[in-house]
């Protein structure tokens, strides 16, 4: 009787320690409050929390990606990483090296070749934000501008014909908030941060996500409303994304000074969504 209670004292203690650690290698919690990563050389993958750990191919070392879960493991942190929406996998955050350089993964897109449409900036700009989460990938921009809401008012939606140049000191456009409803249709997070200050636009970058802001192209102060794509940052500059380019012409994607970005930036209202 004495053995029996024994073995079955030891069977709770075992049992006990196994769903402690199930628990423990389970239970995750959002990451996406930590600035985005790049993975060091000989970095250690682990499909799933409890797999085994595998050495990370060389291709995906030194890219940036955007932590989505973290969770200890065996009295170490995990974080799952992710690249363009694909999962990637469960590292030790011994393998991970901070960025001072931030260059989203985003694919380029003209709102002036192969399609011409000289007033789609919006959805051009919202085109290279979503690419960046690896959505509407397979959506063309004719699609993407076909299916935005349109209305007489830009508070209710796209305003004008994106297919036209604009009558001159008439803005043709659509407003943060119809825009992020409609961004919402691919991307749930998608969220109107209206308002952004520097830093507040630095930490959606830095965090991995895309903004899609009214400026000016090239950010002179000069020219007219535009609409751009925010996909990188560093010290004292941001990467701007600009779909007003034709084929031929340089500096798509440009450096621009903060000093310079802000004030333009702020001449438009800070407008401004984070694809999340």
């Amino acid at each position: 009787m004495k053995v029996t209670k024994l073995l079955l004292s030891l069977v709770a203690v075992v049992g006990g320690l196994l769903l402690s650690t199930t628990s423990q290698a389970t239970t995750t919690h959002s990451a996406r409050h930590y600035n985005s990563r790049t993975l060091q050389k000989n970095t250690q993958v682990k499909t799933t929390l409890t797999a085994k750990a595998t050495k990370a191919k060389s291709s995906l070392v030194s890219k940036s990606y955007q932590l989505d879960r973290y969770a200890t493991l065996n009295g170490q942190k995990y974080f799952q990483l992710s690249r363009r929406g694909k999962t990637i996998g469960w590292v030790n955050q011994n393998y991970l090296k901070r960025q001072s350089v931030y260059v989203l993964p985003y694919t380029y897109t003209s709102q002036l070749y192969p399609l011409y449409a000289p007033n789609a900036c919006e959805a051009a700009s919202l085109k290279m934000a979503l690419s960046v989460k690896g959505l509407a990938t397979k959506t063309s921009l004719k699609q993407l501008i076909t299916k935005m809401p349109k209305s007489k008012s830009p508070k209710m939606g796209f305003f004008g014909n994106p297919y036209k140049d604009s009558p001159k000191n008439v803005i043709w456009t659509i407003y943060p908030k119809p825009l992020t409803k409609y961004a919402k249709t691919y991307d749930a997070k998608a969220t109107n941060i209206t308002g952004a200050t520097k830093n507040q636009l630095i930490r959606e970058v830095k965090r991995g996500n895309a903004v899609v802001f009214s400026g000016a192209w090239n950010m002179d102060s000069y020219r007219p409303y535009h609409v751009l794509a925010l996909v990188g940052y560093k010290s004292g500059a941001f990467l701007v994304a600009d779909p007003y380019m034709k084929k031929s012409w340089s500096n798509k994607v440009q450096w621009i000074s903060t000093k310079k970005f802000m004030p333009v930036y702020q001449q438009r209202h800070s407008r401004a969504i984070s694809i999340r």
